[in-house]
């Protein structure tokens, strides 16, 4: 049987798309987030703004813990926390995901545009992995191909496919 040869997405939009397709996690995710992915084609934006909004709330909140000290009876507590600041459904949804959730989320962001990501964001369990691999093949394609010596190409695709494989099953190929 031949190895599946497949094409990466042209825009980042696409490959956004492309991701949730074949990595259902990632799709399972997005929608916590943003809801039904096939209603909302802006849905990388959704969650690139829901980080970024997570973000500011947590700031906005390390600033009022220092300003304000949280009272220790209960209902002075409520009443300082409700007083806080407030964030949007979408970044509250981002907040309470897992380490490994937010990592993965905050990956899939970038292709929406700015969005903080970093190797400390790397600690991916298998099915995190494959998703790397497919992002670092989006990241790939978008280069142009003379970047490129003619052998790495091939060889950074099978190293890529041989960790999206485990997932997604055989890749042997992709083309710009």
């Amino acid at each position: 049987m031949m190895p599946e040869t497949f094409e990466v997405p042209p825009s980042p939009y696409l490959a956004a798309d492309w991701l949730a397709a074949r990595h259902a996690w990632v799709r399972q995710l997005a929608e916590r987030i943003a809801g039904p992915l096939d209603h909302d084609v802006n849905w990388p934006d959704t969650i690139a703004q829901a980080v970024r909004d997570c973000e500011a709330n947590q700031a906005a909140w390390a600033e009022y813990e220092r300003r304000r000290r949280a009272p220790e009876d209960d209902a002075a507590y409520a009443r300082w926390e409700a007083n806080g600041p407030t964030s949007t459904p979408e970044a509250h949804a981002f907040g309470v995901m897992s380490s490994g959730e937010k990592n993965l989320i905050r990956l899939v962001a970038t292709l929406a545009g700015r969005t903080a990501w970093s190797l400390t964001d790397v600690s991916f369990d298998q099915r995190g992995a494959a998703v790397l691999a497919d992002w670092l093949a989006i990241v790939h394609a978008q280069l142009p191909a003379w970047l490129y010596p003619p052998a790495s190409d091939d060889a950074l695709v099978a190293r890529l496919a041989a960790v999206s494989d485990a997932t997604n099953g055989p890749v042997t190929a992709i083309s710009r």
